[in-house]
């Protein structure tokens, strides 16, 4: 289907606490498969399969139950005491066609080289629309501006968007710029 990691998930015989505990002696982890119009199903998911989940922090996860593969989301991860084992897992199916458009905050990172020439930085946009897969909406954009002099100006067409979203801002907005203050009126 993609990319995303697949965890093929069994059926559970039953629900309910000793049930579970003999799924997690077997090496399994339990958890619940629902959303997306379909009929929520008590599954397992191999343990080792968890650990790579959980390696990768990955949020999007392709689920193979019966041959079947749907797209789904990791809602909820439930930890031990000592947060060293996850004891289930929620997974939520959703559309993997469904796109929607959103504002995203602009992240600047580093300190401009211009600023030791007497330059000033001016963020004139903190957020920006993209149009993306409703399941993949990233937390933030990221900008580096360590090496913006003075004159040099981010668009938002200069933005490095992921590979699944489109920029719905109009491209010739000005993210940030770095000014000299004296030339200023």
């Amino acid at each position: 289907m993609s990319e995303d990691l697949l965890l093929k998930v069994e059926r559970r015989a039953a629900p309910g606490s000793t049930a579970t505990r003999h799924i997690r002696a077997q090496g399994r982890v339990p958890a619940n498969l629902y959303g997306f119009g379909k009929p929520g199903e008590c599954v397992s998911i191999c343990g080792e399969a968890v650990e790579k989940l959980v390696a990768t922090r990955s949020s999007v996860v392709d689920v193979e139950l019966d041959g079947a593969v749907d797209k789904a989301v990791v809602q909820e991860l439930q930890w031990d005491v000592f947060s060293t084992h996850v004891l289930h897992v929620d997974l939520r199916r959703v559309d993997p066609n469904g796109r929607t458009t959103v504002d995203v905050a602009i992240e600047l990172r580093g300190e401009p080289v211009g600023l030791k020439d007497g330059g000033l930085l001016r963020q004139v946009v903190k957020k920006v629309s993209i149009s993306c897969p409703d399941f993949r909406i990233p937390k933030s954009i990221l900008v580096r501006i360590g090496a913006m002099r003075i004159g040099d100006a981010i668009k938002a067409s200069d933005l490095a968007l992921p590979d699944y979203a489109q920029l719905a801002t109009p491209a010739d907005t000005l993210i940030a710029e770095l000014y000299d203050p004296r030339k200023t009126v």
